[in-house]
């Protein structure tokens, strides 16, 4: 049976050189129900007695803390103290204990570690070690397991960095933002660019560990050839890989509300979209290699496992005051109030903020969208077998060259991994209606 053509007007690219008028958020996707709060212990218990299916699995743990306040963060949550962090770690340590024995956690092998926040890098060298070296006694990580520590330059010393070595990190991410120092002090960063160098620098020098570094385009201030100058200093000195992302204007921070009340402005959608081909462009001139729409690795000891699992819909078990996990359908988020955390782990039980329970059995086919448009190929006829349904949207696109063809295999160009985020949200919806009629 032939199906109905959908109404594509909505989802198609504007005439001219600019396809949307803006990137459109990434919304999350999946239909969920929320677990009543007296529920929830019980969902809770009956999920870690659950032996699951093998599959990719990750561990996410979020370190509450920072040293300063970004203008542009709107991840901050408590402010660095080192007694508090102590203590912190010892409810982390006791949560992960809680729960290592459990049959989710011991079922399959673990593939990547990540430590997210706030500032992981905040915490004591002791602390870190002392997290790492658990996680590796207690865990199934895989032989191959990628550990990731997120930290900044500030207070990340040599102490710290050797203290996570030892213990068995393989990865740091640092986040640089740029290496220009004057815009660096626009956004609060308290180590000026060359400082940030010479820390990636000895970074590197160690030759322990994948090094890499986020770098964001689209700052107050910034132009093509500050963009530039950032773009060859990592070149130069010969990180494993980095994050390109465009700044994420957040209303409720100190920036978002300069650039409201027209205080400080930021560069367009278009300058943007620029930004982001000529940073395509100096990657591919300097033989770096794309592993998803915004990171590209230089060496082979760069992977980025725990970003491209994320967007496959792998397993995600979660520690750590605000840290959000995910398991068979079942989403949670540990309590970000740190006296309730506290509270939750010394009565000896997970402290939940929330928990959801999906009511959409079939959801692979999103995740293995996400998955395509990440690195920038999706096979539509995996996703629905009404791909053929697609093909008028799927020459419009290609006709304003966000696609290299009009085939039911969208591979995206440059342009189009810019608007990736329009173009999953489109075949989102479109999916969905042409699966439903099935």
């Amino acid at each position: 049976m032939k199906l109905p053509q959908p109404d594509f007007t909505p989802h198609f690219a504007l005439p001219g050189s600019q396809p949307f008028r803006d990137r459109r958020a990434m919304m999350p996707w999946r239909s969920a129900m929320p677990i009543p709060r007296e529920q929830q212990a019980t969902a809770w218990n009956a999920l870690v007695n659950t032996i699951t299916p093998p599959r990719k699995r990750l561990v996410y743990l979020h370190i509450p803390f920072c040293a300063t306040h970004c203008s542009f963060c709107g991840f901050y949550q408590n402010r660095y103290d080192e007694d508090h962090c102590t203590k912190y770690t010892d409810a982390l340590l006791r949560e992960i204990e809680m729960e290592a024995d459990s049959p989710l956690h011991q079922s399959a092998p673990i593939h990547a570690v990540y430590f997210g926040g706030g500032t992981p890098s905040a915490l004591a060298a002791k602390d870190l070690a002392r997290i790492i070296t658990t996680l590796r006694q207690r865990l199934p990580l895989a032989p191959d397991c990628e550990i990731t520590i997120e930290g900044r330059v500030l207070n990340f010393d040599d102490e710290r960095i050797d203290a996570c070595l030892d213990a068995g990190a393989n990865r740091f991410s640092i986040g640089i933002q740029t290496f220009n120092s004057e815009i660096r002090k626009r956004m609060a960063r308290t180590s000026d660019g060359p400082e940030a160098r010479r820390f990636m620098e000895g970074l590197c020098r160690r030759d322990r560990a994948a090094v890499v570094c986020d770098l964001l385009f689209g700052l107050p201030g910034q132009d093509t050839k500050s963009w530039a100058e950032d773009l060859a200093t990592v070149r130069d000195i010969g990180l494993d890989g980095v994050d390109l992302y465009a700044l994420n204007l957040l209303p409720n921070t100190t920036l978002g509300k300069a650039v409201e009340n027209k205080r400080i402005t930021v560069p367009t959608p278009a300058e943007r979209r620029d930004f982001y081909l000529q940073g395509w462009d100096f990657m591919n001139q300097n033989g770096w290699h794309s592993i998803s729409n915004s990171h590209w690795g230089r060496t082979t000891r760069e992977r980025n496992l725990y970003n491209l699992l994320i967007k496959r819909g792998a397993d995600c078990l979660a520690f750590g005051s605000g840290g959000g996990g995910s398991v068979n359908g079942h989403s949670w988020m540990v309590e970000r109030n740190l006296d309730s955390y506290f509270q939750g782990i010394e009565n000896g039980t997970k402290p939940l903020m929330m928990m959801t329970q999906s009511t959409d059995t079939q959801y692979q086919w999103r995740h293995d969208l996400q998955a395509g448009i990440e690195v920038g190929r999706v096979p539509l006829d995996t996703l629905t077998p009404h791909s053929e349904v697609l093909l008028p949207l799927l020459e419009q696109w290609h006709q304003s060259g966000l696609s290299f063809d009009t085939s039911t295999c969208l591979r995206l160009t440059n342009e189009g991994r810019f608007w990736a985020s329009n173009l999953l949200q489109s075949l989102q919806e479109l999916i969905l209606e042409l699966n439903a009629k099935q």
